[in-house]
This record gives C-alpha cells, sequence and structure tokens, in this order.
C-alpha cells in the first residue's frame, strides 16, 4: 500500500466517526426539544414558569390557539410566546440571616481572645527585650 491509500482510508475513517458523533448528538438534542414540548403543553394555570429572559411567575392562562401564554408575576400580568417559557430554577433551601449571624457569633467569641502565638516566632516580651539590649549597646558603643 502506497502513502495515498493510508491517507485516503484514514479521513474515511475519520469522516465516518465524525457522521457518527454527529448523529448521536442530534439524536439527544432532539430528545430534549420534544421533553420540553410535552412539559409546555401540559402547563395549566397555577404552574410555576420561568422564561429565558429570567422572568418568574405563575401561569394564569394559555393559549395554545396562538402560541401564547400569560404569566403572573409580582402583581403583573405579561403575555409571551410558549417557546420563551422553561422550567422555573430549583431553588437552595432558605436560610436566614439571623441564623447565620449566631453561628458567626458562637465561632467569633473565640477569636476575641488574645491571638495565638506562632511556634519559633519570638514572644513580644522577647522582641522588647533584643530592642532594650541593643539600646544598651548603642549607648556603650558612644561612651
Amino acid at each position: 500500500m502506497d502513502n495515498n491509500a493510508v491517507t485516503y482510508i484514514f479521513m474515511i475513517v475519520l469522516l465516518v466517526l465524525m457522521v457518527v458523533f454527529m448523529g448521536r448528538a442530534s439524536k439527544k438534542q432532539t430528545a430534549q426539544y420534544k421533553e420540553r414540548e410535552d412539559w409546555r403543553k401540559q402547563l395549566k394555570p397555577g404552574d410555576k414558569v420561568a422564561t429565558q429572559s429570567g422572568l418568574l411567575g405563575e401561569v394564569v392562562e394559555v393559549l395554545p390557539d396562538y402560541d401564547e401564554i400569560i404569566i403572573k408575576s409580582e402583581d403583573s400580568l405579561s403575555r409571551w410566546r410558549l417557546a420563551a417559557v422553561i422550567q422555573p430554577p430549583v431553588r437552595p433551601a432558605y436560610v436566614p440571616d439571623e441564623d447565620e449571624d449566631s453561628e458567626e457569633s458562637d465561632d467569633s467569641a473565640d477569636d476575641t481572645s488574645a491571638p495565638a502565638s506562632i511556634e519559633g516566632a519570638p514572644s513580644d516580651a522577647a522582641q522588647e527585650n533584643a530592642a532594650d539590649d541593643s539600646d544598651t549597646e548603642d549607648t556603650q558603643a558612644k561612651a
């Protein structure tokens, strides 16, 4: 086999692999699209929804003839295309600030004591004695 034949075989294998991967990705995307469309068809008044732009609200009315939905958010109504509606994000559990502050205050009670000394570092008293010794040596050298 010459180099041209090996090159052609290699290119054909690469093309086949690309087609296979693209086909799998397309199937996955189609399945996700169908799932979203089925969810949108099952929407009813009272369901919580979000829009792709971030508006959170509650379904008031679904108008399938016009492919629209009316959403109530913060006591105002707005009309959206069904394609713009997505499932609302899942919110994590709410922890009030008072609970966090009380936990921090428990931890901070221990922090108000004197700072911990670092092993191997000279203590404050040792640093003061060293400074006094250097002052004494300076005065003796001048004399």
